[in-house]
C-alpha cells in the first residue's frame, strides 16, 4: 500500500479507457485534507509492513473521518472507521495518527468526469473487458492492481457509504 504514494501516478477508467492523474499533498501540506481522497500511509514494522490505505469519507474543522479496511477488526458503528485530528500549523495541515501519514491522493477530475459505479456500469465494464481490461496508462503491475482491484473496491465504498 505505501507503495502507492511513490509508484502510482494515474488510474484508468475501465470502462473507456481514460486516465486520471493523481494529485498528490504530502502530510504537511498546504492544501487541506480533500473530501474522496485516499490517505496513505507509510511502512510501519509488523503491524502495517506494507503500510496502509485508507478514504477519507468527511473533512471536518479538526479533523477527517476515514473508512478503511483490516485496521482495528470491529464493526462500524457509524458509517466511517475513525476519525483522525489535524493541526493547521504555519499554512500547513498536519494529520496525526499513531502511524505515519505520507499524504493525501485525489483523482485529478476538473471536469466533473468520474462518476460512483452502478449496475449499469459494471455491466458495460465486462462486456468491453471480460475478466481482463486492457490497461493503456502504465505498464507497471502496481498499477494494474491498483486499477482493476484497490479504485474499484473504493469506488463501491464510497457508492455504499454515501448512498
Amino acid at each position: 500500500a505505501a507503495d502507492i504514494w511513490t509508484q502510482v501516478d494515474s488510474a484508468q477508467r475501465v470502462v473507456d479507457k481514460k486516465c486520471f492523474h493523481f494529485k498528490k499533498y504530502a502530510n504537511g501540506s498546504s492544501s487541506p485534507p480533500i473530501n474522496e481522497s485516499l490517505l496513505i500511509y507509510s511502512r510501519s514494522g509488523a503491524d502495517m509492513p506494507h503500510g496502509h490505505v485508507a478514504v477519507i469519507i468527511d473533512v471536518l474543522p479538526n479533523s477527517i473521518r476515514v473508512a478503511e479496511e483490516n485496521f482495528d477488526f470491529f464493526y462500524w458503528s457509524r458509517n466511517y472507521s475513525r476519525e483522525i485530528p489535524y493541526d493547521f500549523i504555519n499554512g500547513n495541515y498536519y494529520l496525526r495518527d499513531n502511524y505515519t501519514i505520507l499524504g493525501w491522493m485525489l483523482l485529478d477530475d476538473k471536469y466533473n468526469q468520474t462518476q460512483p459505479l452502478d449496475q449499469s456500469t459494471i455491466n458495460t465494464i465486462i462486456q468491453l473487458n471480460g475478466s481482463s481490461p486492457d490497461f493503456v496508462c502504465h505498464n507497471n503491475a502496481i498499477h494494474h492492481y491498483l486499477s482493476t482491484s484497490s479504485l474499484f473496491i473504493f469506488h463501491l465504498l464510497l457508492c455504499l457509504i454515501f448512498h
